[in-house]
């Protein structure tokens, strides 16, 4: 098995990989044939894939990879000549044994079948032989939220948090918890009243990886300064320099706006951590750090807003996603079309 080294150029994490002294290692995968190994196909395919998803993305496939798909394939000494439908089924078919949850069986599949789609853009396969594997059929999960009261008391509760400033934005502006890790007061401005989302912080492998590359295009957005906010980042950002003035050369100066009193930036999970400590100080429900994002989606749609509107606010590459994660009825809005409804019937 190969072993996996991190480097850090230019303010990412690449990961290499050592002890292969196989000439299929160094290959791009659209030099490669039909009669190579699928395994060895695909390890080059993931080397390719370091420039076309973000690092933590790209370390989850390999963790898989080793981990569940190589050991499977090469078991079977596939290649990619010899890999039928029949292969990738019973390759689900086992790990849904093995009790894996179908939202794992089908994230490991579609790592396969990515892979697969494109050999057959380099023209090594005909056709996509893991097309129609029937995967087990998933739970929809749906996501708990806060209402605007416990929004406002989890609020209240974590003024004394060093990770404050992080929950305000999450819960303003439905910010993912990278987002906000990365937020830099250069994409604040206040004079034009605008927030621009263009820089991420991600925790992996013990690290923090900070990078302009977003989630996705649509995850670039700029965002007007509500006032509240505006006040309270002003605030922050003359406290952080009396902060600096305390601590002096101690003091480690970034640009980022959410970050210890001595100036080190907030780690994403240090942030999840806090906001699970807050959250039982203050009594209420578990929920995750992603959730606020949730809470400020629902509160929006109660308000009137359109999905398609909180589709840009959040920054969702496309509707379906808004509106398969958000379009859900309260009940107490349902018993108000109920109301409506119950005055249009005579029985």
């Amino acid at each position: 098995m190969r072993i996996p080294a991190y480097t850090v150029r230019n303010g990412c994490i690449y990961v290499t990989f050592t002890n292969s002294s196989s000439d299929t290692a160094s290959r791009q995968p659209s030099q490669m044939d039909e009669h190579m190994l699928f395994t060895d196909f695909m390890q080059s395919w993931l080397r390719m894939m370091s420039s076309q998803i973000r690092h933590n993305t790209l370390d989850s496939y390999w963790y898989m990879f080793h981990r569940h798909i190589e050991p499977f394939y090469n078991a079977r000494n596939m290649t990619l000549q010899s890999a039928r439908l029949s292969d990738f089924q019973a390759f689900v078919d086992q790990k849904y044994q093995e009790g894996y949850s179908p939202t794992s069986i089908t994230k490991l599949h579609s790592i396969v079948h990515k892979c697969l789609r494109y050999a057959v853009t380099c023209g090594i396969l005909e056709h996509n032989p893991s097309d129609s594997v029937m995967l087990p059929k998933r739970v929809k999960y749906i996501g708990q939220t806060f209402d605007q009261d416990q929004l406002n008391r989890f609020l209240q509760a974590a003024h004394t948090s060093q990770a404050e400033p992080a929950f305000v934005l999450a819960a303003a502006y439905g910010m993912r918890r990278s987002e906000v890790a990365g937020l830099r007061w250069q994409a604040i401005d206040f004079y034009r009243n605008t927030l621009s989302v263009n820089h991420t912080a991600i925790s992996s492998h013990g690290q923090v990886t900070y990078s302009d590359r977003v989630k996705s295009d649509s995850s670039y957005r700029t965002l007007p300064l509500m006032q509240n906010i505006k006040e309270y980042l002003l605030h922050l950002q003359m406290q952080q320099q009396q902060q600096e003035r305390i601590y002096g050369a101690a003091y480690t100066k970034t640009d980022y706006v959410c970050c210890r009193d001595n100036g080190k930036p907030l780690r994403p999970d240090y942030i999840s951590q806090e906001f699970a400590r807050v959250c039982r100080n203050a009594n209420l429900p578990h929920i995750r750090f992603h959730d606020l994002r949730h809470s400020a989606a629902t509160l929006l749609l109660k308000e009137g807003f359109s999905l398609k509107q909180i589709q840009e606010w959040l920054g969702h590459a496309d509707i379906t996603t808004t509106a398969n994660t958000y379009a859900h009825v309260t009940y107490s809005d349902k018993v108000q079309m109920a109301q409506r409804l119950d005055g249009l019937f005579q029985v």
